[in-house]
């Protein structure tokens, strides 16, 4: 890495969590992209995300990859007539709940949410695309109903997974669903990481986070837990799926069935 790449790299990631995300990426992928300059590859990030799906194991970029980069930094620089920032993944989902997101993790400091912020930039445009639309739904039928509604994604390349929750409940009783419905997600589909948050629905904001990483382990108390959760059909992360979950009293029956009264449960 030079001083001109590293130059051009701060200009055009001035979020830390770009700049951060794709030093880990191209770390990751040291030896599956090509190219005759370290500004080529930079400039392929910044269209695709430097995205390579799994039926390819590396990749050759052509020079000209980099001219819409080259243009850009004149037009920074020199005042030259072009685009100021390349078309990509800094301009696709501006404005967008994906982009809100990702804004609100750059201004928060837990190591949860920092977590997902990585999680999200290394994401294809498709996934990006379903979690756009599935936000933007729970948070509409939260909105209408004041009910909890919740979306959960599997990222299986990444042995990862990501639930949203969108309620109004007081943090004594979204916390804990938000804790137990991950760590059985987690415990489904047997992957060594899974993320939850849960959003205000009024002022769609990030009210906490979990994180939960771990070596997956069998339990027969887990296998029995996680019977009434679906599993994901076809390509990993879709389709995405949502419920309606009605506010539990403490001393109400727990969801799980085990017989319990919520309180000295799943709640405890």
């Amino acid at each position: 890495m030079d001083v001109f790449l590293l130059d051009v790299m701060t200009e055009m990631l001035q979020s830390p969590l770009y700049f951060l995300s794709y030093i880990n990426r191209r770390t990751s992928y040291g030896d599956k992209f090509y190219a005759t300059h370290e500004l080529t590859t930079f400039s392929y990030h910044l269209r695709k995300n430097l995205w390579l799906d799994e039926e390819n194991s590396m990749m050759y970029l052509g020079d000209d990859i980099g001219a819409d980069l080259d243009l850009a930094m004149l037009t920074r620089r020199d005042g030259a007539p072009g685009l100021a920032t390349p078309k990509g993944i800094l301009t696709d989902y501006k404005g967008t709940k994906f982009d809100e997101l990702i804004q609100e993790i750059d201004n928060l400091e837990h190591p949860s949410i920092v977590d997902l912020g990585f999680l999200l930039l290394s994401l294809s445009g498709d996934t990006i695309e379903n979690i756009n639309k599935s936000l933007a739904h729970i948070l509409k039928l939260t909105k209408e109903d004041g009910l909890n509604h919740d979306v959960t994604f599997l990222f299986g390349e990444l042995s990862s997974g990501l639930t949203i929750h969108c309620n109004n409940d007081h943090p004594s009783i979204s916390m804990p669903r938000l804790e137990i419905h991950c760590q059985r997600r987690k415990y489904k589909h047997k992957v060594r990481s899974w993320i939850g948050i849960c959003i205000e629905p009024i002022i769609e904001k990030i009210k906490f986070g979990i994180n939960l990483k771990h070596e997956w382990a069998q339990s027969d108390e887990m296998d029995e837990k996680v019977k009434i959760l679906h599993s994901f059909k076809g390509k990993d992360n879709f389709p995405f799926t949502t419920s309606k979950q009605k506010k539990i009293g403490r001393n109400e029956t727990c969801p799980c069935k085990s017989g319990k009264k919520y309180k000295n449960c799943c709640l405890s």
